[in-house]
């Protein structure tokens, strides 16, 4: 794997933006808008020594009907992470 190149400010609040559209998008492949009542994404990113470290918390609140568990959300954040890996090794590489 190549090396991270030396992110800025303006980076890193691009990565942050991007990977909670990548999660929204994933979530959003296993629960519909009419099981979803509250989705609430905190994304901290935290870089240095050229080490770039991503945590997620997703607070999902469902409709009372929903049959949604946290195995399908927790599979939706897995695939986040791994489009995510995908898209910093297209983006922020050298």
């Amino acid at each position: 794997m190549s090396k991270l190149k030396v992110l800025t400010q303006e980076d890193l609040s691009k990565i942050s933006d991007d990977f909670g559209e990548i999660l929204e998008q994933e979530v959003s492949k296993v629960i519909s808008t009419k099981e979803l009542e509250d989705l609430d994404l905190d994304i901290v990113l935290s870089y240095e020594n050229e080490q770039l470290d991503v945590d997620v918390d997703v607070g999902v609140i469902f409709d009372e009907l929903s049959e949604i568990n946290q195995d399908q959300i927790t599979k939706a954040i897995d695939e986040a992470y791994l489009k995510f890996d995908s898209y910093i090794d297209d983006n922020f590489r050298v």
